[in-house]
């Protein structure tokens, strides 16, 4: 018998957001998994890095759920989408 075993973020699963979401300013439209498996979350315009926040990804998911489906990205990837209602579209970062 076969168990579904399902990708899922721990809450407090440290992500590094842009100050746009931080301040809930502007949603997740850009997420990135680099090589070194960091996270980053950004709201997909210019970021400073003095601009960028760590915070608990469970934080994010209370609002905006279709960022759980995040923890199934593959490290080297980015997932981008035009708005909060559109569909994720998933990338090479070195395509």
């Amino acid at each position: 018998m076969e168990q579904d075993v399902t990708i899922q973020f721990r809450p407090d699963f440290a992500v590094i957001v842009c100050d746009h979401v931080f301040s809930g300013a502007s949603p997740v439209l850009l997420v990135v998994r680099d090589e070194e498996t960091s996270w980053q979350f950004l709201c997909g315009s210019d970021v400073d890095a003095d601009d960028c926040h760590s915070v608990g990804v469970g934080h994010l998911i209370a609002h905006d759920a279709s960022l759980s489906q995040m923890a199934a990205l593959p490290a080297g990837f980015c997932a981008e989408r035009e708005s909060a209602s559109m569909s994720w579209s998933i990338t090479s970062l070195d395509a």
